[in-house]
């Protein structure tokens, strides 16, 4: 039977972890599991707390509208969330039957993801992962689900174990939820379709910022055994070894806990709706607070399509399971698929070029921006990546850009899990590897002026430097690729970089350009300068307008000079224009001959449309510039829906550029039916591969980071 906490304790906990004020319930201990019977109103169902305020959702001041009540209870093993659904007016049979109760549980209580368990009156319930940036994945293990269909009412209990849920470092002693009701058809008239506890200021209740409901577990300390997490790192990977095909996955575990545990650790292979055919076994002993990284192989069975990997921890004494997920694994994986690339010939056609495709992975289900990529002496591919702020093809305030950095040993074809720089929300630009493990980048926006430092090939990220202001006392911001000067065994000896700095508001910003050189690896930059060939000015309608470049990339071309890509200005013509946005901005070139002290005017290759320039020197000796296309803009005119990135060769170290041979890498067609100055695409770097080829990154809003390795 239950059995109640004293109420004063319950308010004083509860009192503790709502620090939002939002609507707190008691999760109660039973000690007995908790079974669905045809009368929910009885036995062990009438000492549980039953709530009952469902409004509809959109509608928080609206009076609670009877007829459904759901409780949640635990054994110390499984959380139980019922509900009771009593039939609408003039609801049939068959519309009663129609009906499903959806159940958000949030047991990190942070808004970003939430566990989503659909429940049916036929007896059926799904579960996954949602995540609040768009995208789920599979829930983290088997679930239990029970109905009872009558005349008039349905009843439901959801069984969700305990060692599903994730458990943060201070245990699991509250959940934060979201239950709600969809009405099938039939019934009154109304034209309520749902309801929702608690109550939401948006029609959607069903994401997971919208889980804002806390319970409460009484009895928490029952649930310091679970104090495990368990997961997958990075991607399982299929190959072949000694004739046999198997599935290569590394598999952490972490001990939550204040002190030191065993645990067995259960990996094994099953096929959709079957449990695993065997288990590998592995006894572990981990550290408070340590994790355990494990590499296993699993034998993958003739005509395997799909299928998941089942991991778990145990109690040795007991076998009680402390920690579950489950990852899916494909025979089909993300890796280089047939891509082709348009080159200009000259007459104002394209002859087709075999290259290839890849996506880079997501995190978390948000898509992944490739900022910066980079070729590493250890054989390996190092990308400087963030977690996007953006969902079905739209920004969104929150969650802020992570910052992710992954590593792959394989050209890119597959990428490493990622590593999460857990309190870095910047954009991580001007990627270089400096040689001996060294990998540096910086934070790119105005909003926190660090240089990050990894001494390990990007495995771990030990050292923060403070960047100097510019000379105007203003923040430099930037994004391209740094100019990295090396001695004979590859080790860097001196970097340069562009960045700007930004006053006022569009369309009447002011634009200052400087470069930046350091002598000891991007820890200080005792030289800035601001080349006035990098400023112009331009006369339009009788009025005067004073010009500079923002972002940039540099590059040593094979004969010594420097080559500048900068982006440049919105045309002047359309700086009044109603629908002034930055996507018209544009590239030019500047070039030094006298390694930085002069420049040449600027060269404009591009009036508007195409910016965010990276430049590569090839063994032959070309140059070679990467550009984002955000519009398709020539000679003051949009010329095609083309979104997507381009790429334009030099031949005599940046003098000129042919343009007539412009290689389309990517193709996005966008307009969203107003506004032609929108483009849904930005942001991209490149690094040459061992094998002579260009890996090329860039964005776009559909698909997240895109990867395209080719050759000019």
């Amino acid at each position: 039977m239950a059995r109640r906490a004293g109420r004063i304790d319950f308010i004083l906990y509860a009192y503790r972890l709502n620090k939002g004020n939002e609507p707190m319930i008691q999760i109660q201990y039973l000690d007995a599991a908790l079974e669905l019977t045809d009368d929910v109103s009885t036995g062990t169902w009438a000492n549980l707390l039953w709530h009952e305020q469902f409004t509809p959702p959109g509608q928080p001041g609206a009076e609670s509208v009877p007829g459904t009540a759901f409780a949640m209870a635990h054994d110390g093993n499984i959380l139980y969330v019922a509900a009771r659904c009593n039939a609408r007016p003039g609801t049939t049979p068959e519309g009663l039957a129609s009906e499903h109760v959806q159940i958000q549980l949030d047991p990190e209580c942070s808004g970003k993801r939430s566990g989503t368990f659909v429940c049916y009156t036929d007896g059926k319930a799904s579960s996954s992962i949602e995540f609040q940036a768009g995208g789920k994945k599979g829930w983290t293990g088997e679930i239990g689900y029970d109905v009872q269909l009558q005349e008039g009412q349905w009843s439901m209990v959801l069984k969700v174990p305990l060692s599903q849920p994730t458990h943060l470092e201070e245990g699991l002693s509250c959940i934060h939820f979201m239950v709600g009701r969809v009405f099938g058809h039939g019934g009154d008239s109304s034209d309520v379709r749902s309801l929702c506890h608690p109550a939401v200021d948006e029609p959607q209740f069903w994401i997971p910022r919208n889980a804002i409901g806390q319970a409460v577990f009484e009895r928490p300390e029952l649930l310091e055994a679970f104090a495990w997490s368990i997961r997958h790192s990075g991607s399982g990977q299929i190959v072949q070894k000694n004739g046999n095909t198997v599935v290569q996955q590394n598999i952490m575990a972490t001990n939550l806990s204040t002190g030191q545990r065993n645990v067995e650790l259960r990996v094994g292979l099953a096929l959709p709706r079957q449990s695993p055919a065997s288990l590998l076994k592995i006894s572990l002993n981990v550290d408070a607070g340590q994790s355990s990284i494990n590499s296993i192989e699993l034998p993958i069975p003739a005509g395997f399509k799909y299928g998941f990997i089942h991991m778990s921890l145990h109690e040795p004494e007991t076998g009680r399971c402390l920690s579950e997920n489950r990852s899916v694994v494909e025979s089909e994986q993300l890796s280089w698929k047939e891509h082709f690339i348009k080159r200009g010939d000259g007459n104002g056609g394209y002859t087709c070029l075999r290259a290839e495709q890849q996506i880079l992975p997501r995190y978390q289900g948000r898509l992944t921006v490739p900022y910066g990529l980079a070729t590493m002496d250890n054989g390996e591919v190092i990308c400087a990546a963030t977690a996007a702020a953006y969902a079905d093809g739209r920004p969104r305030a929150q969650p802020p850009e992570q910052t992710l950095i992954t590593t792959s040993r394989d050209n890119g074809a597959t990428w490493a899990s990622y590593t999460v720089l857990d309190d870095v929300h910047a954009r991580p630009m001007m990627l270089a590897y400096l040689g001996q493990g060294v990998v540096t980048f910086d934070s790119g926006d105005t909003t926190g002026q660090l240089r990050f430092f990894s001494h390990d090939y990007g495995r771990t990220w030990d050292e923060r430097v403070t960047m100097p202001s510019a000379p105007n006392g203003l923040a430099l911001g930037f994004e391209g690729n740094p100019l990295v000067d090396r001695d004979a065994q590859g080790n860097a000896i001196r970097i340069a970089q562009t960045g700007q700095t930004v006053e006022g508001a569009a369309p009447y910003w002011k634009i200052n350009e400087y470069i930046s050189w350091s002598d000891d690896g991007g820890r200080t930059w005792p030289k800035v300068d601001s080349p006035q060939a990098w400023r112009t000015t331009e006369t339009h309608n009788g009025k005067t307008y004073d010009l500079c470049c923002g972002e940039g990339s540099l590059v040593r071309a094979a004969n010594g000079w420097l080559v500048a890509a900068l982006r440049t200005w919105v045309p002047v013509q359309f700086h009044d224009h109603p629908n002034f946005n930055d996507n018209l901005e544009g590239t030019s070139v500047s070039i030094s001959k006298d390694d930085g002290v002069t420049w040449s005017p600027l060269q404009m290759i591009f009036e508007g449309g195409r910016h965010h320039p990276a430049l590569l020197c090839m063994p032959d000796g070309d140059l070679v510039m990467v550009v984002i296309r955000r519009i398709d803009f020539r000679n003051g005119e949009l010329v095609s829906y083309r979104r997507g990135c381009d790429a334009i060769i030099s031949g005599d170290h940046g003098e000129t550029w042919d343009l007539e041979r412009l290689i389309v890498l990517d193709d996005v067609a966008y307009c969203d039916g107003e506004h032609w100055v929108n483009g849904p695409c930005g942001h991209l770097s490149s690094t040459l591969l061992s094998d002579g080829s260009i890996l090329t990154g860039y964005f776009n809003t559909y698909t997240g980071g895109v990867l395209i390795r080719w050759k000019p």
